[in-house]
């Protein structure tokens, strides 16, 4: 329910224990707050071996002869803050040298977060200085914008991947921007971040890793524990060669990290592509809620879900903060834009999408389907709403889920009319039409699952149509777009 908490006492400081002597084979080191007492129970992994800090915040452990990293899952009474070139957080790893055997964590204490919101932007996918100008000049002003309007929720940000679009020399520019956002940005990997040709996988994340750190990796923040993981196998050869999934070490991986989380945590996950892997899905049941944010898709798509022994985990497409870059809209007629999830205490107690250049309130648009006839593409492709007449009007409501229990109404001449509508999957013709007919646009044709279609009794009345979504955020629409409305910038990319 609903997004009201309490904080919990803080725990009472641990009596130090005499400290071990490391052998010479192990990486050893300290998580310490900024007075110098000791995180306790901490995990840290190398991504392949685990182990725990103890009283005096101490850790040690011989580590994998190939890992790159020693990292340390942030702890929910630690600040995470923001660091280095980037200005992006960094405290959750430090990159291994032969010559270095210890590594230390140094965090500020903080109260564990009860409330807390994450912002999942989706595909920056930037290619060019014109996007990346373009990036600054909407999506970065957008998020700052809102996150100086609702100053009084912490916040955290995820990137769902391809930040960039397989031109890996816009890797630390994208992420200077990132660190431009007021708020600690932490990063997924795509797989137009994977460079090629290379020797392969781990070859192909290289250049990422270098701004970004590992690609998989885990923090705390409340009562939540979130997990990004890598779910792109590349092959290093070409931009189309790759593959949704894990490698075995992955797998193990997870599995390892999530055996240190009480089950009364939630799980957030990001990864890249829609999440499929059953053999990811299953490790998620025992939590408290589980939730899987992807991009790729560049749509928003809420249908995902899966119900695994019993347990349900949500699993969706959050739409674009930046790709296609035709145009300000994406394939499914939603603004480019990003999701904002509030938790308290273990689960998601609000969600909304919030379009870039547009207030929060700003959910759907409305059309009169006789404005926009179906038309055939290039390819031969049949783009039209699911139904037509002078009576029938066409609703894209960004965020709509069927199982989500949306209420529904429309009014003419300011009279409630019907709470009766269809959903049908179906083109967003306006959009669809502007990306490929004037824009050029290929690949970005998708059909949706949020348009809905009412029936006027009278069609030439001022309509309104309202829609209420199951955390009680009412949302209204009285102006139709027409096919004169152009989502464009003022000048062609």
């Amino acid at each position: 329910g609903g997004c009201s908490g309490t904080k919990a006492d803080p725990e009472p400081t641990p009596e130090p224990e005499p400290e071990p002597t490391p052998s010479s084979k192990d990486v050893y080191g300290y998580v310490l707050d900024t007075q110098g007492k000791p995180f306790e129970g901490v995990v840290i992994s190398d991504g392949y071996k685990f182990t725990t800090t103890d009283a005096n915040g101490y850790y040690q452990f011989e580590n994998y002869r190939f890992a790159t990293y020693i990292q340390c899952c942030v702890p929910s009474d630690a600040v995470v803050e923001t660091s280095g070139t980037y200005n992006l957080p960094q405290g959750h790893y430090k990159r291994l040298t032969s010559k270095t055997k210890r590594y230390d964590f140094t965090f500020t204490r903080q109260a564990s977060e009860t409330k807390f919101r994450i912002l999942a932007l989706g595909d920056p996918q930037v290619k060019n200085s014109t996007h990346t100008s373009k990036y600054r000049e909407t999506a970065l002003q957008d998020i700052k914008s809102y996150v100086s309007s609702n100053r009084s929720i912490p916040t955290y940000a995820i990137t769902l991947g391809d930040n960039v679009g397989d031109v890996w020399d816009l890797l630390p520019t994208i992420a200077s921007i990132f660190g431009e956002m007021t708020v600690p940005v932490f990063s997924s990997i795509g797989n137009h971040d994977h460079e090629f040709p290379t020797s392969g996988e781990t070859a192909s994340r290289a250049r990422y890793e270098e701004v970004f750190g590992p690609s998989n990796y885990s923090f705390n923040r409340g009562n939540v524990h979130i997990v990004v993981i890598d779910n792109v196998i590349h092959n290093g050869e070409t931009s189309s060669g790759y593959s949704e999934g894990c490698e075995q070490w992955q797998y193990d991986w997870l599995r390892q990290d999530l055996s240190y989380v009480p089950t009364e945590m939630g799980i957030l996950m990001t990864a890249h592509i829609p999440m499929t892997d059953t053999t990811i899905l299953n490790m998620l049941t025992p939590f408290a809620s589980a939730t899987v944010l992807s991009g790729h898709t560049h749509q928003i798509q809420n249908t995902y879900d899966k119900t695994i022994g019993g347990k349900k985990i949500t699993i969706c497409a959050v739409g674009s903060t930046g790709a296609p870059w035709k145009g300000l809209i994406l394939s499914d007629g939603c603004q480019r834009g990003y999701k904002v999830y509030d938790y308290n205490g273990a689960s998601v107690c609000h969600e909304v999408y919030k379009s870039q250049q547009y207030p929060e309130s700003f959910q759907m648009r409305m059309f009169h389907t006789n404005d926009f006839p179906a038309y055939w593409t290039s390819g031969g492709k049949k783009i039209s709403f699911a139904e037509y007449g002078d009576n029938i009007i066409a609703v894209n409501l960004f965020n709509y889920k069927a199982s989500d229990g949306w209420k529904l109404s429309l009014s003419e001449n300011g009279i409630v009319k019907t709470s009766s509508y269809r959903d049908t999957y179906s083109n967003d013709v306006w959009a669809t039409h502007f990306l490929t007919e004037v824009k050029g646009a290929t690949g970005e044709t998708g059909k949706n699952d949020h348009m809905l279609y009412f029936t006027l009794e009278d069609k030439n009345a001022s309509v309104t149509v309202s829609a209420t979504n199951k955390w009680g955020d009412t949302y209204t629409q009285s102006v139709f777009t027409t096919a004169q409305d152009v989502p464009d910038y003022p000048e062609e990319l």
